[in-house]
């Protein structure tokens, strides 16, 4: 293993650049701390708790953010009780090692208008919106990559200019939050090598961020490495966490067993939140519904005969082993898409999709127990 060099980049945070044959660092491992026992059944949901779903944008006219399609879709997750949904605007980036950062008026399907057009469609439902934007790349997907292999090279600036591009870009989303009255900003999530590689650099995000908007911040890191890994939980309001653990079970496991299967990770989460003096939102939870996807939550290509019962199962589990937790701020689930008609991937439903199957009356049930059972 190598020495790392430190640097000050232009923001004020020292960037530490790993020599190349070195291994990234690794922070250690945050203190364990008690775990209550998971509810025996369902239970009422605090009100305090953020009980949320990421609403995908179908991108075409008349199907995605602002649409009547829309709108149909924001009562649907009104009768279910959900309380916050969070809104994921892009921006794009050609090459995983530029800086090239685009996000004005590249997506037709997708204007600012048509963002505050949900948002105002979801306050008049009694809902609030969350702003939750996200770089996309074409490395992505089929490409094999993903936002943890994002990582500027030296000769484009590297991380200093990464930074204030990126920074360029979420102030402008702080914007449209506090124009949106939204609940909540993330200003980020799962850029790994970013928060190994230049820690400081989020805190001075956040401190940007909240120039332009009054409302709490969370960063959503990735389950793996990335939470323990943070450097600035103490600029953020809450730990931010896409909760994708993988859960120990056989194919066939109950929801008594999942949430038993929790155990280990709600330890080590809940002593990150006593370590942070943070409590810890759960920004994206879900499984596929797919036959022993909950060793791998993760994993959308996950292979196997299809369970549209397991993302219920897995919900509930999920619910009963967080929910006596004190430090569970709550959870929004992966997905619900803004036109039910169009939920599908080259012809097939989408794994992670919610609308009309099971787990939509599995969070109904959690979070709007006198509803009637609906699509």
């Amino acid at each position: 293993a190598g020495s790392a060099a430190l640097a000050t980049s232009g923001l004020g945070w020292a960037l530490r650049r790993p020599a190349p044959t070195g291994p990234s660092p690794v922070a250690p491992s945050p203190p364990v701390a008690p775990v209550r026992p998971p509810l025996p059944a369902t239970a009422e949901w605090s009100p305090h708790r953020h009980a949320g779903v990421n609403l995908a944008h179908i991108h075409a006219r008349g199907r995605g953010y602002g649409s009547d399609a829309c709108r149909r879709q924001l009562d649907a997750l009104a009768r279910h009780g959900v309380r916050q949904v969070a809104l994921t605007p892009f921006a794009y980036l050609p090459t995983l090692d530029g800086v090239d950062l685009r996000w004005r008026a590249l997506d037709a399907t997708l204007t600012e208008q048509d963002l505050l057009d949900c948002a105002a469609d979801l306050h008049a439902r009694g809902m609030q919106p969350v702003l939750k934007p996200h770089i996309w790349c074409g490395a992505f997907g089929r490409g094999g990559a993903s936002r943890q292999d994002i990582r500027p090279a030296e000769h484009h600036g590297g991380w200093a200019r990464w930074f204030e591009v990126y920074t360029e870009f979420v102030t402008a989303q702080a914007r449209l939050a506090a124009r949106m009255d939204a609940a909540l900003l993330v200003v980020g999530l799962e850029y790994l090598q970013a928060t190994l590689e230049a820690p400081g650099a989020w805190a001075d995000v956040a401190r940007a961020c909240r120039a332009e908007f009054a409302g709490p911040l969370t960063y959503a890191a990735n389950w793996w490495r990335e939470a323990e890994s943070f450097a600035d939980w103490s600029a953020f309001d809450l730990i931010g966490l896409n909760a994708y653990h993988p859960l120990d079970v056989a194919p066939d496991a109950d929801a008594a067993a999942l949430a038993a299967a929790w155990a280990p990770h709600l330890a080590r989460l809940g002593g990150l939140s006593t370590q942070a003096g943070r409590s810890v939102l759960f920004c994206e939870a879900g499984v596929p519904s797919v036959v022993g996807a909950a060793r791998e939550p993760w994993n959308a290509s996950f292979s196997g005969p299809e369970d549209p019962t397991l993302p219920a199962t897995y919900a509930e589990a999920l619910l009963r082993a967080a929910a006596p937790q004190p430090w569970f701020a709550g959870v929004y689930w992966w997905k619900w898409f803004s036109d039910h008609v169009d939920d599908e991937r080259h012809g097939h439903p989408d794994p992670y999709g919610i609308a009309g199957r099971p787990i939509a009356d599995t969070l109904r049930r959690w979070w709007a127990p006198a509803a009637p059972v609906s699509p």
